[in-house]
């Protein structure tokens, strides 16, 4: 290792040491709670020999490595200038592939651009083995110059029988259509295959052993295409074999067989196998609550111990009970009830275990399970700082709506309250809105509990999750029954004696922003004050600015949800109806949002102004949908909370 290498080594083991002496910190008024989490990801070695753990050093995320007897940092890497440890893979016993994560000097988001970069893990042997960039000066000088590759790269199978390699699909620079090559992760040299995409958009799926058994990509018609690979040709089964919900998983131990989610002749998406050579296909676990969403993969991606939904808290099916995942986590299951449980990698032989445990008050924990001798022993916590006592539970709940529809979601009560009051309420919207709200822990949720404010989350009609009807049931309903639906869930809170009457505020970010301004103009008397980030305010704007048109099915959903009418879009967009406001505003956007640009901020601006009503206003230079700098989101929060304060106590 170089002096750079130990210099990096030095400062993340001081940081290590810190973090596993540290003791809770003082709450005070909660604002640690948006910085970035202190331990993010922990990954065994096959021969379990070491750890790989995702850490916070200095506001980026590097990756240390432990000797996992004796928990001594033996190695460590660190990206220089604005990349950061992504996702990553052990390849070997040795050497971990790393996804390298970059935000560009305008922008806080980071991104994934294809790169791949890999080291031992005592940190040396640091390779960009796969890149667009100058290595010498982007990467820094201890990695060799190599050839740029102007090219993305998707890993498809860490190909555990081969040391030496991993198969990645390549796809150029402005275009859809990728080639697989095999990349050697030691020198970054590639050898194509001469199995190509046969459809734009393509991703591949591979049998145990590492050979192409099908792909699925995206047609002329906005539908996803399954391809089966027959010998050196590209075979396509019917479209009308599968439903619109869609997703290829893994092939089964014998190769015929495709496991895939989707909704074939049924509303809900279940499990489904479809058959490669016929295209039947065989229901074989659906749900008739919700969707079939959570999906547990071995730790090789090659079969399925376990598939769930999120019917309030959330729910497991066991798969293939003879795998030892399954019965491990079964174990888990069982150990940790009602909590959201994965299993992030184990051991070649399937001795050791590294588990990850999260709820509505604990971000995340880690654990190792030695199966062996059936030992469960504690690792390290997202925010070691945070006591999870401390913290507000989240409860679920439902009802019925005037129109009959089944309404879900969940209730935060505040943390601190004042005897003998019903604390004010945040309803806090998702977006989307064909998104939906979770069971799990939320930053921004503890925060608005942990300071005295209770908080809404609905998932209402359009909401996914509950089935293709439901979430069809939002289509070009965004201005009208989605927010009928909320405001009915405020209501239901203030029969159930958890909110109080005129003492609520409604929030969100995206279409979260949307529903604010939307429900302070349907709703005037009803909300104390409206908060939004990132909102869409000219749904017609859609269509003309922004990435969301450009993306896969980026067209055709916005079709298929506000409609082809620009004058009806024009009828459910906030900026031309706010002279119905009656309420204090707050309005927040970042700069730099390509998903929905600043001019939407903009004109919601030049609409109020001109109805002379007053706001709150924020913009955010550096920001793009969504806050990546904690401080940004920190300062925000600690306004929004100031702002809650004026208008509803």
């Amino acid at each position: 290792m170089n002096k750079t290498g130990n210099l990096i080594m030095k400062a993340l083991y001081f940081a290590l040491v810190l973090l596993l002496s540290s003791v809770s910190a003082n709450a005070g008024d909660w604002e640690h709670l948006f910085q970035n989490p202190k331990y993010q990801a922990v990954k065994i070695s096959p021969d379990g020999k070491h750890l790989a753990v995702a850490m916070d050093s200095d506001g980026k995320r590097a990756l240390i490595f432990i000797e996992r007897k004796t928990m001594k940092m033996v190695g460590a890497t660190k990206l220089p200038g604005k990349n950061e440890v992504g996702s990553y893979y052990w390849a070997n016993n040795e050497r971990v592939v790393i996804e390298i994560n970059q935000s560009q000097p305008w922008s806080e988001q980071l991104g994934f651009y294809g790169e791949l970069f890999a080291v031992n893990f005592d940190g040396s042997a640091s390779e960009l083995i796969y890149g667009y960039r100058n290595v010498d000066r982007d990467l820094g000088h201890r990695l060799k110059k190599k050839k740029k590759i102007d090219g993305w790269a998707e890993i498809i199978d860490m190909l555990p029988d081969d040391e030496k390699h991993i198969l990645i699909s390549s796809t150029p620079w402005g275009s859809t259509i990728s080639g697989l090559h095999k990349l050697n992760i030691y020198n970054g040299k590639t050898k194509k295959l001469v199995i190509g995409a046969p459809v734009p958009y393509a991703t591949y799926i591979t049998d145990e052993h590492g050979e192409v058994k099908a792909l699925t990509g995206i047609n002329d018609q906005d539908r996803v295409a399954v391809y089966v690979r027959k010998g050196d040709e590209w075979q396509q089964l019917p479209t009308e074999k599968h439903g619109s919900k869609f997703r290829a998983l893994v092939v089964d131990n014998s190769g015929e067989n495709l496991f895939v989610l989707d909704n074939f002749k049924q509303d809900k998406t279940g499990l489904f196998k479809l058959n490669l050579q016929s295209g039947e296909m065989t229901p074989i676990i659906s749900d008739d609550k919700g969707d079939i969403t959570r999906v547990k993969l071995t730790s090789d991606e090659k079969n399925i111990y376990s598939v769930g939904t999120y019917n309030g808290f959330p729910n497991y099916y066991l798969i293939n009970p003879e795998l030892t995942e399954s019965q491990v986590f079964k174990q888990l299951v069982a150990t940790f009830p009602d909590q959201s449980i994965d299993i992030t990698s184990r051991t070649e032989n399937g001795d050791i275990y590294i588990v990850r445990v999260s709820s509505d008050i604990e971000a995340g924990r880690f654990f190792i399970y030695d199966h062996a001798n059936n030992k469960l022993s504690s690792l390290f916590k997202y925010y070691p700082e945070i006591d999870a006592k401390q913290l507000a539970y989240t409860d679920p709940f439902e009802f019925t709506s005037s129109d009959g529809l089944t309404i879900s979601g969940y209730i935060t009560q505040a943390k601190k309250q004042i005897k003998g009051e019903i604390p004010p309420l945040v309803v806090l919207v998702h977006g989307g809105p064909h998104a939906r709200d979770y069971w799990r822990y939320s930053e921004k949720v503890q925060y608005l509990a942990l300071n005295g404010y209770s908080v809404l989350q609905v998932n209402f009609r359009g909401s996914t999750g509950y089935g293709a009807s439901f979430e069809a049931a939002g289509f070009k309903n965004w201005g009208t029954l989605i927010q009928q639906d909320i405001y009915e869930a405020y209501q239901w809170a203030i029969s159930a004696g958890l909110a109080a009457k005129d003492k609520a505020c409604i929030m969100g970010a995206s279409f979260g922003g949307y529903s604010a301004i939307q429900s302070a103009i349907k709703y005037p008397k009803s909300y104390r004050c409206a908060i939004a980030y990132a909102g869409v305010y000219d749904l017609n704007l859609m269509l003309d600015e922004g990435n969301i048109k450009n993306l896969r099915f980026g067209k055709s959903y916005l079709n298929k949800t506000l409609g082809s009418d620009d004058v009806f879009r024009a009828t459910m967009s906030p900026v031309h109806h706010v002279e119905n406001i009656e309420i204090p505003l707050m309005i927040a956007h970042g700069e730099q949002d390509t998903q929905v640009p600043f001019e939407h901020a903009v004109r919601l601006r030049a609409s109020l102004d001109k109805a002379n009503k007053p706001y709150t206003w924020y913009k955010f230079s550096t920001e793009t949908h969504g806050f990546y700098n904690p401080e940004n989101q920190t300062k925000y929060m600690k306004d929004v909370l100031n702002f809650l304060n004026e208008n509803m106590l």
